[in-house]
């Protein structure tokens, strides 16, 4: 870890309320800005952001249950654990709380209850907002004891109908950052068995990722000017990351692959034998450039005021990036066709 990161590390730990705590939330965003324009590696500044984005919850859990009275001085055992990109180490600037609880055995429920409450409160007043979709703590589906996580896992396995999927690939991104470990451990290691048993499971989720993917090629080549995309916006996200990462993550499920990250679920899928090398290069190049390409996007909004999103207009990039862009989307596409035979989904197309 860099010195600047390291030291913000350090101040986020003593942050002793929820504003000292937005104050360090604001140089953790200028940090990550500033790498984008320092043009530094997007993977490892994912990493990066994640590592220091884990030690701000750490600490917003901390207050929060300095100031739940009916909670031991231990938390009890219990797990704190973040989900999708932030279980990935794949965080830029566009953050809000994606984070579950698992809870052990003996542990008062209600005494949690308030915690998460208090916990969503402490991250939103540091500013970091409530997942629109309600994926948090605070949320009673998204606390819950582990033997319920298990009937969920298993219920969901047993029918996978979209819900069901969505569920399972939330969980397989699932990282524990405070509290009892081996509860998340646990967990993963269900998730893990469960998706290596219902081929059903893992094909959904292939076709979850054949659901977003780049627009059509003209020629060959990605449209741009006056071939289609014109002057409108391209979402990186459901264009190239969300193939990408949700599609790596089917055949890492399918492998037994227990890694939460893209790179891991491709270094397992390697040693597994379950992949080409050249094929996982391609692919972990492939988002490289459209991750360093929302980076930039997402600092660029930011250092404007503006919301932080996954959006460009690829009319206005110069060639170089245009390439890149290209580039990340042919290797979105690859993986689509692969998918498609691997898990026979021809019929989605």
């Amino acid at each position: 870890m860099d010195p600047h990161a390291a030291a913000l590390v350090a101040a986020l730990s003593a942050a002793p309320d929820s504003l000292a705590l937005g104050r360090e939330l604001e140089r953790i965003r200028r940090l990550i800005a500033d790498r984008a324009v320092s043009r530094a590696d997007a993977l490892e500044t994912g990493q990066l952001a994640s590592q220091l984005y884990d030690a701000f919850l750490v600490r917003a859990a901390e207050l929060a249950r300095e100031g739940s009275p009916k909670l031991p001085e231990t938390a009890g055992p219990c797990c704190l654990a973040v989900l999708g990109s932030q279980g990935r180490r794949e965080q830029f600037l566009a953050t809000d709380q994606d984070n579950a609880l698992i809870l052990g055995d003996g542990v008062d429920e209600a005494a949690l209850a308030a915690f998460a409450a208090r916990l969503e409160h402490q991250l939103a007043e540091a500013g970091m907002p409530p997942c629109p979709k309600g994926i948090m703590a605070a949320n009673s589906a998204w606390r819950r004891p582990l033997g319920d996580w298990f009937a969920a896992m298993d219920a969901a396995a047993a029918r996978p109908d979209e819900e069901a999927v969505l569920f399972i690939s939330l969980l397989a991104d699932l990282r524990p950052v405070w509290g009892e470990a081996s509860l998340a451990a646990a967990l993963a290691e269900r998730v893990r068995r469960r998706a290596m048993e219902s081929s059903l499971l893992t094909r959904g989720l292939a076709r979850e990722a054949l659901r977003f993917g780049p627009p059509t090629l003209i020629f060959g080549h990605l449209p741009s000017g006056l071939f289609g995309l014109g002057h409108g916006s391209l979402d990186l996200k459901a264009a190239a990351v969300y193939p990408l990462v949700l599609g790596v993550k089917a055949l890492a499920l399918e492998a037994g692959i227990a890694a939460p990250d893209t790179l891991g679920r491709l270094a397992g899928l390697v040693a597994a034998g379950c992949m080409e090398p050249e094929l996982a290069a391609a692919l972990q190049d492939g988002l490289a450039r459209v991750q360093s390409l929302r980076l930039a996007a997402q600092a660029t909004a930011w250092s404007r005021g503006q919301t932080a999103d996954n959006r460009l207009i690829p009319a206005r990039l110069s060639a170089e990036t245009l390439a890149d862009l290209d580039a990340a989307l042919r290797a979105a596409g690859r993986l689509s066709e692969i998918l498609k035979h691997h898990f026979s989904l021809h019929c989605l197309t």
